[in-house]
């Protein structure tokens, strides 16, 4: 066997339909590997999912990034060839076939056809009745072959005579796919970028592998503003974003966006992806428990950490919410959603402290109207879902409850040794704070100074930390996308769509006649085929065969 010989084998093997099925498969495999396997993840929760070992094999196969990884492409780009081929080698063979429409018949391939049936037409105008027959029939293409051998005319008709441009088009539109598919791969990329309000930022992130990538985009986008609506769940209804695009300096174009509906420039689109706290500025009091009643003020901003000058105590901001709308209904029963307002997260941290995850809600808690006072959640692991509730006493909102528990942990020592001494010390506090102005609380104002007392009695941290005010600043959480092939994608899927109708929709049907001058008369035979649908092509021929024969009936006879 020749060089050329063995390349043409080996091109003819690669073309073959049960090769692109094979590689079809394990693409098909892949992918839904590709999608029970999340990619791109940090290496940190691949560790922690499937261990050491697992990692590094998953790793060396490249599934933790798999379409970008070789063996993928290589796959990709292995079909690709093989439709290539497919299409060359096939495609010159079916439009000859589309093209040549031979008009004669030899008699044992007439034997052959399914169906077929002639008769007599008592008339000798040969050319006369050829042209009648074809303004009878006039959906089909006919093509006719006169000067015959005993002055017969044959005549072949079409109809869907293109229907092996489907499978050409199925073939070109998965090819065309394909290449979109690799062009998406390769030149596209899609990235995260995080703008505050107000501010300008002009660099993605996005992980590769596990490895963090940036790029710096060709221009750049600034938030104007950010509105957030919600839900009476407290779960987002809609987050719109006001954007510019500026690039060379100059502001292009300004618009907004919200999910699915996103932004277009130069072939990149914006989508509203997330949202979340900006750098909020925050107003924190800091009540002392050092017996001195000293209220501090601290000056804050979300993702910074304050630290106390006085007992080097710092607090680490790591988040702020406006609404915090939780579920009050008890287990069992119907949800009863309440927003409990402005609160802060951080962790607290100092000399001889364990760091411990704090959520500081600024107003105080109200149960069934009753004022329950100061309301903190306190997680020990520094996760969410281990808050636990913890209630401290005065309502920090109002200025006298600090003054009050003072004077009320005074008088409680000094009245110490006297039955009802909480009681009176109670009193005697309110007389000095209220006077004869008391509040309408009062009862539960008592309660509160007593719990706060017990509380406090062997609290670790030397001030209790209370949002007072804040100036809240949102960042928009966007997502960047080029994607070059979708377009080619679309136009692939276009193709495909026509394709699949011309092959399933579309059969091609074919029609002989022959006509022969005979004892005065002509006589005419016809035949036909399809290549799909017989029932309906047998329906379809008898209709016809009915329709020569009534035209003709004044100068037909059945041929026995």
């Amino acid at each position: 066997m020749t060089i050329i010989q063995s390349i043409k084998s080996f091109m003819i093997r690669l073309a073959s339909m049960p090769l692109a099925i094979v590689i079809l498969s394990v693409l098909a495999l892949a992918s839904v590997i590709g999608t029970v396997l999340l990619q791109n993840q940090s290496e940190t929760d691949y560790l922690t999912q499937f261990g050491p070992v697992w990692y590094w094999v998953f790793q060396s196969l490249g599934l933790f990034d798999m379409y970008h990884s070789w063996w993928f492409l290589g796959l990709l780009g292995f079909l690709m060839l093989s439709l290539t081929l497919c299409l060359w080698r096939n495609v010159p063979r079916m439009l000859k076939e589309m093209r040549a429409k031979k008009v004669t018949m030899a008699d044992h391939a007439w034997a052959r056809l399914p169906h077929q049936d002639a008769f007599v037409i008592q008339s000798e105008d040969l050319d006369g009745s050829v042209e009648k027959l074809k303004k009878l029939l006039p959906a089909w293409s006919w093509r006719t072959q006169q000067d015959m051998p005993g002055g017969m005319v044959s005549m072949r008709g079409d109809k869907g005579a293109y229907h092996k441009a489907g499978y050409i088009l199925v073939h070109s539109a998965l090819l065309v796919i394909l290449v979109g598919g690799w062009m998406s791969v390769q030149l596209g990329f899609r990235g995260n970028m995080s703008v505050p309000e107000g501010e300008v930022g002009n660099e993605i992130t996005f992980l590769k592998d596990t490895d963090v990538q940036r790029k710096t985009m060709p221009f750049s986008v600034r938030c104007n503003s950010f509105n957030l609506e919600f839900f009476s769940t407290g779960a987002p209804k809609e987050f719109r974003s006001n954007l510019t695009i500026i690039d060379d300096g100059k502001e292009v174009l300004t618009s907004d966006i919200i999910v699915n509906e996103p932004l277009y420039y130069k072939g990149v689109r914006i989508y509203q992806a997330s949202f979340g706290d900006g750098g909020s500025s925050l107003g924190l009091k800091l009540f002392r428990l050092d017996g001195s009643q000293v209220v501090d003020h601290a000056a804050v901003n979300v993702y910074q950490t304050y630290t106390d000058p006085k007992t080097g105590v710092s607090l680490e901001i790591q988040d702020f919410k406006a609404y915090n709308v939780q579920n009050m209904a008890n287990p069992g029963e119907p949800k009863k959603f309440r927003d409990l307002g402005p609160a802060v997260d951080f962790v607290l941290r100092g000399p001889g402290l364990k760091p411990v995850k704090v959520r500081s809600f600024m107003n105080p808690f109200m149960q069934d109207d009753q004022n329950q006072g100061m309301f903190m959640m306190i997680s020990l692991t520094g996760d969410n879902k281990d808050f636990e509730p913890l209630f401290i006493g005065p309502d920090f909102s109002n200025a006298k409850e600090w003054a009050l528990f003072h004077a009320f942990n005074r008088y409680a020592q000094e009245e110490a040794g006297e039955k009802e001494a909480y009681l009176k010390a109670f009193k005697r506090a309110l007389n000095e704070i209220y006077g004869e102005d008391r509040p309408a609380d009062m009862q539960d104002m008592g309660l509160r100074m007593l719990q706060t007392t017990q509380m406090l009695a062997d609290f670790p941290w030397p001030f209790i930390p209370v949002l007072d005010d804040y100036d809240q600043v949102f960042y928009t959480g966007l997502q960047l996308a080029e994607d070059p092939g979708m377009d080619v994608v679309w136009l692939g899927s276009a193709i495909l769509v026509g394709g699949l109708c011309i092959m399933l929709y579309v059969s091609h049907r074919r029609m002989w006649v022959e006509l022969s001058l005979r004892d005065g008369g002509i006589s005419v035979r016809v035949a036909g085929m399809a290549n799909r649908n017989p029932l309906a092509f047998t329906q379809a021929f008898n209709q016809d065969l009915m329709l020569l024969k009534e035209s003709f009936a004044h100068q037909t006879q059945e041929k026995v």
